[in-house]
């Protein structure tokens, strides 16, 4: 969008932050700490923002000899080009992540011992990377939580705007500098002047289907993080004139259930090793086995003949068993025995292979079964795909069953272009002036990508940007712009404290957890005495609507029904069914 002198701003910040996930929010702290008032705008309503920071382990990149990690990371880039002072910059900071993490968030960071000898462990120096986490324990929301409650501290200095989506940048004509941001907020169309700069932190484009098969070319993907990451982001940035990378680059965890879903279950089931032991394979779209069942997850890719690749897309595969391997799925007792149990809950039953093939539209199924129990009693070797044949057994008699599954995406990687400063090139090869970016969002992983990198690269790039965007600029005085939002109240921060003073009477306790997905406690207030409870009120709770605020319900029932905190986790929200269950524990202590 293109300034004019008849434009009208409605309100002026220093720097506008466009996307509050990880990136977003450190980005957003940074310019708070060089003195800038900050915009911090998501499409997402409270509770959903976080990107796919709010979805993810927490665990950043670290390592010491940064000559060696770099010779990691330009491995693991072949045959793909980079940008050697992007790459150097990036290798730098991973070396200073352990004083990163004591200076700006007060935490001893600890070594989380996953991959001692790298994702690739076949590439020179690959154990020169590890990994290390200042979480309280993994995929708990407690990372998330921390870089929010950052930007909580500093709302003196930041204001936030929920449900307020980007629609275009505003650039001057003739120089292509970036002016501010055109957003929607309660429903008016709102210019936003950014005096000095803005972030583009807006995340991927996982949620755009359209992108998905434009730019990865797969036909369907189930998103296991965000949902609100559309790709708006790349279409900010084809306006602006950037110059695109790193499109066709995403990272996964294999499958998940194929049941319709907005975000399928079962994630990180390519991991579960007692699931694919025994007999059972994965079917592609015809019946038969396109990947090695208990190869070691690496964020999706597979080996393919000295390379690794990403998983052939399949359109409608399934897992594939007999009998014997239901029967023992049923009695799994491996820690993820609950969730195998439920997997398999979904299956689809035949009396015969044949049949079964027809159910799931499979016409080679027969003989691929035929195939994998020649490979075990004849061939005595997977010759095709080297699973271990310690986890292959023949399939024997009937019935049969198949459990649809689809391939998923975690995050991709495009976007626009960014230089060490994350300054964001254009067309020409130059930074386009105030313009920057930070986070998932055009980050500088061309293939292949390294697990705990995407974290190290949002704390990087956030503070990068941030600082950068923060500058002082001298304003253009042939742009008129009001001087703040104070006078408008649809342009207030949507940013609040919630209070945690409850009344009780008698027989009443409170119980607060700070443990769960959102940087808001759960607070409850339980009635009853030490051996009967008679009832539990959730006073306060800001857990993601379509995850934890579904399993609370669920779990206060099942506390009072079986009068106990210790019942079963709702599957898929651990986080906060943990904080619901030690709420409700800490007020049942207090009664008598």
């Amino acid at each position: 969008m293109i300034y004019t002198p008849s434009t009208r701003w409605d309100a002026q910040f220093d720097v506008i932050v466009v996307g509050f996930g990880g990136a977003g929010a450190g980005a957003a702290r940074f310019a708070a700490d060089n003195g800038a008032h900050v915009l911090l705008i998501d499409s997402a309503p409270e509770g959903h923002e976080g990107g796919n920071t709010r979805y993810s382990g927490g665990a950043f990149a670290w390592g010491l000899d940064s000559q060696k990690l770099a010779d990691y990371y330009k491995q693991t880039y072949y045959p793909f080009k980079y940008d050697v002072r992007a790459l150097d910059c990036f290798v730098k900071n991973i070396t200073n992540m352990k004083e990163y993490a004591k200076k700006y968030f007060d935490i001893d960071s600890v070594a989380t011992g996953r991959r001692p000898n790298g994702e690739y462990p076949e590439y020179q120096n690959a154990n020169s990377m590890q990994s290390r986490s200042m979480n309280k324990g993994m995929y708990n929301g407690f990372f998330w939580k921390l870089l929010r409650k950052k930007v909580y501290e500093r709302l003196d200095m930041i204001t936030i705007w929920y449900e307020s989506p980007a629609l275009h940048l505003i650039q001057d004509a003739e120089t292509n500098t970036t002016l501010g941001v055109q957003i929607k907020r309660k429903g008016q169309i709102r210019n936003i002047r950014a005096k000095n700069g803005v972030v583009l932190s807006c995340g991927g484009f996982e949620n755009n289907q359209d992108m998905v098969q434009t730019y990865l070319g797969q036909g369907s993907l189930a998103p296991i993080g965000t949902l609100y990451n559309k790709g708006k982001g790349i279409d900010l940035a084809i306006e602006a004139n950037a110059r695109l990378w790193h499109m066709s680059n995403y990272d996964s965890h294999g499958l998940s259930l194929r049941n319709g879903d907005s975000r399928e279950k079962f994630v990180y089931m390519i991991n579960w090793k007692s699931l694919f032991n025994g007999s059972i394979f994965v079917a592609g779209d015809d019946g038969t086995r396109y990947f090695k069942e208990d190869e070691e997850d690496r964020h999706g890719y597979k080996y393919n003949h000295g390379n690794w690749i990403m998983i052939p897309n399949q359109n409608h595969p399934h897992i594939v068993m007999d009998q014997a391997q239901y029967e023992q799925l049923s009695n799994d007792t491996s820690a993820k025995s609950a969730q195998i149990k439920e997997l398999i809950s979904y299956a689809i039953k035949a009396d015969s292979i044949e049949k079964l093939a027809k159910l799931i539209d499979a016409p080679l199924l027969p003989q691929a079964v035929k195939d994998f129990n020649f490979l075990i009693s004849e061939k005595k070797r997977d010759m095709f795909l080297n699973r271990d044949l310690n986890t292959m057994r023949a399939f024997e008699d009937g019935p049969y069953y198949a459990i649809k599954v689809r391939h998923n995406i975690l995050h991709t990687h495009g976007g626009a272009q960014r230089n060490e400063k994350c300054e964001v090139i254009d067309m020409n090869g130059n930074p386009i002036p105030h313009l920057y970016e930070a986070g998932e969002l055009g980050d500088i992983f061309a293939t292949k990508y390294l697990g705990a990198n995407s974290i190290a690269d949002l704390l990087i790039s956030g503070k990068i940007a941030g600082e950068n965007a923060a500058r002082t600029r001298k304003l253009d005085s042939a742009v008129d712009a009001i001087t703040g939002a104070s006078l408008i109240p649809e342009l207030h921060s949507d940013a609040q404290i919630t209070a945690t003073n409850y009344e009780t009477k008698e027989n009443q306790a409170i119980g607060i957890s700070s443990n769960g997905i959102s940087d808001f406690p759960i607070v409850v207030r339980v009635t009853g005495n030490k051996n009967k409870l008679e009832k539990i009120e959730v006073l306060q709770q800001k857990e993601s609507p379509d995850v934890g605020g579904l399993a609370i319900p669920k779990l206060t029932k099942a506390i009072l029904q079986d009068n106990t905190a210790d019942v079963d986790s709702i599957s898929g929200a651990s986080a906060t069914s943990g904080a619901l269950k030690e709420a409700v524990k800490e007020a049942w202590n207090k009664l008598d």
